[in-house]
């Protein structure tokens, strides 16, 4: 099955055209993996694109040698295409598919080879080649198995705990073709520290895991329950932290034994397989991650020549970790005093003008006392009716005092003060001599005198409250205008200071870093190497991501326009047909009601005409003439006319609900 996927030959490059993201991501590997020459990671890539290309779901079994994992296999398949035996049989990565019975041997390529060998060999020679491990690479078995169909293929690999590199290379080849893993055990050894690790490794790589604890027919009921026996199991592999998808029980020996579990295996096989496209997809995502971290180790092996050389040599400097801190204080405070001075300087100038902004320098009692002073200025003022030029000049003067101490008292605390705090805080620990920017924060000042107060007032002003306002923001304004002047001033003053301050400083520090650093070269060319490392690490994990499909673009909705209006002598044909006076339905019309009588405020009633009221009695009106007893006949007060009834009271005539006929 295609999958939609077009990969290359055996042996071609040429970029090819796939339908699955993830699998375009992992040729992107293939080719990187082939430019850096990584020969084993390449061809692996390759057995892994030639694996989604086949569609096939493959179920690796692993386990410690002697675990039975031949004999399950055979068992499952119904027919012993596998080698048993003492010894770690399984050398090789033996795959088993349904189909006609033969077997496959592909042998490992030489330096300078440019095909693989292959040959064609019986059933009943294959124990001999599975033994060969050195130089076969994998088996293929064919055998008529119903269970796997088409889309199914056992794998069985070497014991994890095999002491043969060519056992570990061939394990190692098997876990990124696997899609679902089988761990089988031995009862004995199931907690054993080798199979726990394996399992937490699984279960971090991210593949579906099964426990299958082999050989229960060595189970005791008299010596441990084996619900007690299970719970352990499963309690044992939870303090790990690999809780597996699922653990089994079976027994090779004797398949009847009743805690074997064969139909629970055969029933998860069938349900997996089903499972096959999802399962096929995570497994090529999670194999191209760790071939992808493989291959970055790889690389980074290549450097391990230089990088113990430098180690060598910083292995013999004994003050190396007290020069390192030193180093980092240096690179810090240079760091600090490189900052330009006019960054200090517009940052300075911005906090002085916030400063200033925010300051209230006229208060409620300032703004009165303003008040009372240009009250004073107002043409005509006298302090008393027979008061003189004297007495009215020296109450001016004192009005202006005290407005003048008032707001002088304001500027100091609202203004001056905050301003000189922050120029020096702007300027502390800079570089700069804390005396000098104590002194120069401490001479921004603007004078403000009663003379300058006076000065300002407008003679010709309407005095009263608005002009008061319009006075304070004056003064309030030009008070702040004249600090602004005098802080920048000091700011560009001590900036520029600082920059003459911090140049033979600079040059120090730059000196002695220079002096460290050639002490910890090494250190530093270990620490780029690390980061380069890393850095091709990450990318490779970054392919690793299938690309995402370019959005379509959205059709925009346009209302559609009402076509232009048609040529008057168009107009009537363009028209729908009109209905004929005989099809159209009738008009609806409004129902008449027949009139009844309503009482009024006056206890009056007007009857129509040809309308003869009920035999009751009429009720008195006050407005009408008083009887002693109720009248049969009409109520007095009505009148006759020629075409209605009409009551005469006065308050029916102003009733308009009472209506005429």
């Amino acid at each position: 099955m295609n999958n939609g996927i077009l990969l290359t030959g055996e042996r071609g490059t040429e970029p090819f055209q796939a339908g699955d993201a993830m699998a375009e991501a992992v040729h992107r590997l293939l080719v990187q993996s082939e430019q850096e020459g990584d020969k084993e990671n390449s061809r692996k890539f390759r057995r892994l694109l030639d694996k989604a290309q086949s569609g096939r779901l493959y179920l690796a079994f692993c386990g410690h040698f002697s675990a039975g994992k031949s004999s399950l296999i055979n068992r499952l398949c119904g027919h012993p295409p596998l080698p048993s035996s003492p010894i770690p049989t399984s050398a090789n990565i033996v795959s088993i598919v349904n189909g006609e019975s033969g077997a496959r041997v592909i042998y490992r390529q030489a330096e300078g080879e440019e095909e693989e060998r292959s040959e064609r060999v019986p059933l009943k020679d294959l124990a001999e080649h599975c033994r060969n491990g050195e130089a076969i690479e994998t088996v293929e078995i064919s055998y008529p198995i119903a269970f796997l169909g088409e889309h199914g293929a056992l794998l069985d690999t070497p014991g994890i705990d095999s002491t043969d590199d060519a056992h570990q290379l061939a394990t190692e080849s098997a876990m990124h073709l696997a899609d679902v893993v089988f761990y089988v055990m031995d009862y004995n050894h199931v907690q054993s520290e080798l199979n726990l690790a394996f399992a937490k490794k699984m279960i971090e790589w991210g593949k579906p895991l099964y426990l299958i604890v082999n050989m229960v027919d060595k189970h005791r009921e008299q010596e441990l329950s084996f619900a007690a026996y299970r719970e352990g199991v499963r309690e044992a592999f939870a303090n790990w932290h690999a809780v597996p998808d699922g653990i089994l029980f079976t027994s090779v020996k004797r398949p009847d034994d009743p805690n074997s579990e064969w139909n629970k295996l055969d029933w998860s096989l069938q349900q997996l397989i089903g499972q096959r496209e999802a399962l096929i997809r995570l497994s090529l995502e999670k194999s191209a991650r760790a071939l992808a971290a493989a291959h970055a180790a790889k690389v980074a092996e290549r450097g391990e020549p230089a990088k113990e050389a430098l180690r060598a040599r910083l292995a013999d400097d004994e003050g190396l970790e007290s020069a390192q801190e030193l180093a980092a204080q240096k690179e810090a405070e240079l760091a600090r005093l490189e900052k330009p001075p006019h960054e200090l300087q517009e940052a300075a100038r911005k906090e002085t003008a916030a400063v200033l902004e925010a300051a209230n320098v006229i208060p409620a009692v300032t703004r009165d006392l303003a008040h009372a002073y240009l009250e004073a200025r107002r043409p005509g003022f006298k302090v008393g009716w027979f008061a003189g030029a004297a007495k009215t000049a020296k109450e001016t003067e004192r009005r202006l005092e005290a407005f003048h101490h008032d707001f002088a008292a304001q500027v100091e605390t609202q203004v001056a003060r905050h301003v000189q705090q922050t120029v020096k805080k702007a300027f502390a620990d800079q570089g700069s001599p804390g005396e000098a920017v104590t002194q120069a924060a401490d001479a921004v000042h603007a004078a403000v005198t009663p003379e300058w107060l006076a000065a300002q007032v407008n003679p010709a002003a309407g005095f009263g409250g608005e002009y008061t306002l319009n006075y304070s923001k004056q003064i309030a304004a030009e008070v702040k205008a004249q600090y602004r002047k005098a802080a920048f001033a000091t700011i560009d003053g001590l900036a520029d200071a600082l920059a003459a301050a911090l140049a033979p400083r600079l040059a120090a520090l730059r000196a002695e870093l220079a002096a460290l650093g050639e002490r910890l070269s090494g250190l530093r060319e270990l620490e780029r190497l690390a980061e380069a490392d890393a850095a091709y690490a990450a990318s490779l994990q970054a392919r690793c991501r299938p690309q995402a499909r370019p959005r379509r673009r959205r059709t925009r909705l346009v209302r559609r326009r009402r076509p232009p209006p048609a040529p008057p002598s168009l107009r009537r044909s363009a028209r729908r047909p009109r209905r004929s006076r005989r099809a159209r339905p009738a008009p609806r019309t409004r129902r008449l009601r027949r009139w009844r009588p309503a009482a009024t405020a006056s206890g009056c009633a007007k009857p129509l005409r040809g309308w003869t009221p009920p035999q009751r009695s009429w009720p008195a009106s006050p407005r009408c003439k008083p009887s002693a007893a109720p009248c049969k006949r009409r109520p007095s007060g009505w009148r006759t006319t020629a075409s209605q009834w009409r009551c005469s009271a006065p308050s029916a005539r102003a009733n308009l609900r009472l209506p005429t006929r």
